[in-house]
């Protein structure tokens, strides 16, 4: 299960300022002792997430997970649409000022009725944030948003097309489905959370997407214990998604420890995924990867520094990160090679 302490975490994503981290190119001349900090690059992508949805439920779910939602936040189903429209205008409103966002026309694959509506929903929302209406105008657009939006199911298309500008059937049935997982398996370790989406393209984006969808489902305040289940979920999704973050990081990290492309990030979250970390298991995990002692030692070295910056929001608790950097020290002392 997912601790309350984990998701009570004080983050102020809008105070982050970074810059967004360069694409990693094998060739580039890299000094050993260089260190770019994955920190950086994990916030970067969190940075990304908040959508106002999901700002605006960050301190929800700490309640809702211990139990604390009041239940004067219960609303009338009106107040739900409304709050909903106004989530969606607001994030209508900012990515067009962030991005100048276009609506791209749907073609003739799109005819997919869920897709249909959220384009609908969208061109509506854009119409709405645009201002220079008259009155008139303005009920008659939000009369056909209000029709639209009644309906349930509507925001994880509408986040599908406003994050991939394109989506077909067979991708939102996709995301419907790991959105349905993600929310109904607690127990599942972050790790094969990961081999799911591993093969996805564009796979940061649309774990974003998902983001989105449950964060406006908490947002309307539904049952306790759909709250808890929505915000558990949310938060093993925000937690893969830091992750997803590392990715530049480890494949810089592959080509300086000459490994197999695509063999850190799984490990780190293998790493992050046991209870106790015993050092016999970690050097079975690296020597399977490593092709010499010269990169063995490498990579150890490059494993100490990244576990030192990750945030602190990737552990499973407090005090993992220490304990995992003690084992990695073991290790290294002990230069059990093969």
């Amino acid at each position: 299960m997912v601790k309350i302490k984990e998701v009570a975490m004080n983050i102020k994503i809008n105070e982050i300022k970074m810059t967004p981290p360069t694409a990693f190119t094998p060739g580039l001349v890299i000094e050993e002792q260089e260190v770019i900090s994955p920190s950086m690059l994990a916030l970067h992508e969190l940075q990304e997430t908040a959508g106002a949805a999901l700002y605006e439920t960050m301190e929800e779910i700490g309640m809702a997970l211990s139990g604390k939602l009041r239940e004067s936040n219960k609303f009338t189903d009106a107040e739900k649409l409304e709050r909903r429209q106004q989530a969606l205008l607001r994030l209508i409103k900012q990515i067009q000022e962030d991005n100048g966002a276009a609506l791209r026309p749907l073609t003739e694959e799109n005819s997919d009725p869920d897709l249909q509506n959220a384009y609908q929903i969208i061109a509506l929302a854009m119409a709405l944030t645009a201002g220079g209406l008259s009155k008139k105008k303005k009920r008659d657009l939000q009369s056909q948003l209000d029709t639209l939006t009644a309906e349930e199911g509507w925001e994880l298309a509408v986040f599908s097309l406003l994050e991939l500008g394109e989506v077909d059937t067979a991708t939102l049935s996709s995301l419907k489905r790991f959105m349905q997982q993600a929310i109904d398996n607690d127990e599942m370790p972050l790790s094969q959370w990961f081999r799911r989406v591993a093969n996805w393209p564009d796979r940061g984006e649309r774990v974003r997407i998902l983001l989105r969808a449950i964060a406006f489902e908490l947002s309307i305040c539904i049952e306790p214990s759909e709250q808890s289940r929505l915000a558990a979920a949310l938060v093993r999704l925000r937690r893969l998604l830091l992750f997803l973050g590392l990715e530049k990081e480890c494949q810089r990290e592959e080509w300086i420890c000459q490994l197999p492309p695509n063999t850190l990030l799984p490990l780190l979250l293998d790493i992050i995924c046991e209870r106790w970390l015993f050092s016999d298991w970690l050097l079975d995990r690296l020597t399977a990867i490593v092709s010499s002692s010269k990169m063995f030692n490498r990579l150890l070295q490059q494993l100490d520094a990244q576990f030192m910056l990750i945030p602190d929001n990737c552990f499973n608790d407090e005090d993992q990160r220490e304990q995992i950097l003690e084992t990695l020290r073991e290790v290294k002392i002990n230069q059990v090679l093969f």
